[in-house]
């Protein structure tokens, strides 16, 4: 009897929920989100992290930016609930990081 194909992100989804880590497909989605919810010039400058207990981590390359996605805050949060809907991000928590 053959096996059936897995795809690679249900194996590292395992791997890392064994290992207490998140979703490989959840960081993917939210990536793709973020492009839409924050815009090409944005997503450049700061990168979505992790979630955690429903607040998105994003991490941004400088003070200016830093500044501009926080006052752009309310709206990004509005495209990325409409793409996620309300469960998974109740709120996005911007900090100086590594992207």
């Amino acid at each position: 009897m053959k096996s059936r194909p897995v795809a690679i992100k249900d194996v590292l989804d395992g791997i890392l929920r064994d290992l207490g880590g998140g979703k490989v497909s959840q960081a993917g989605t939210i990536g793709g989100i973020w492009v839409k919810a924050a815009g090409e010039s944005a997503s450049k400058h700061a990168k979505p992290i992790d979630i955690k207990e429903g607040v998105l981590v994003v991490h941004v390359d400088s003070s200016s930016w830093l500044h501009k996605l926080t006052m752009e805050k309310a709206g990004i949060l509005t495209r990325v609930k409409n793409e996620l809907g309300e469960g998974p991000v109740r709120d996005i928590k911007l900090r100086i990081g590594e992207i």
